[in-house]
């Protein structure tokens, strides 16, 4: 809620002299949240002659920590034929790396992870089903 505090401290003696001083507090940041990924927008079906580079999800990432613990990388689960395409800022993309086959897979459980440049990091994932239409 805030990096800094600053308040008023009077100090006053039985004789009736007081003095006063400005104290200021600075909070330093814990990695105490894990990332929040939100999947705004995703595919239920896709057909196998979809062009490399369809988007079949939109992603937003964010860290209400701050610094590098509120610093957040996204990336897929390997073996799957989509990658991640970063749009702008803490917004991504999930895209068709190639042409599918649905005949070889018909129906892909895509893992998306973010995780926190903290120590140790904290991350969080969703998972998008994803089934392939024949041709």
């Amino acid at each position: 809620e805030g990096d800094s505090y600053e308040l008023e401290v009077q100090a006053e003696e039985g004789g009736g002299l007081f003095d006063t001083a400005t104290v200021t507090i600075t909070v330093t940041d814990v990695n105490d949240n894990a990332p929040e990924l939100t999947v705004s927008s995703a595919l239920k079906e896709i057909s196998e002659d979809a062009p490399s580079g369809t988007v079949v999800a939109l992603l937003h990432v964010q860290d209400r920590d701050s610094g590098a613990n509120g610093e957040v990388r996204c990336s897929l689960d390997g073996g799957v034929p989509f990658r991640l395409r970063s749009s702008q800022g803490s917004y991504y993309s999930v895209v068709t790396a190639r042409e599918l086959d649905r005949e070889e897979v018909s129906e892909y459980n895509v893992t998306v992870r973010a995780a926190d440049g903290g120590s140790p990091a904290l991350w969080s994932s969703a998972v998008l089903a994803l089934r392939v239409l024949d041709v």
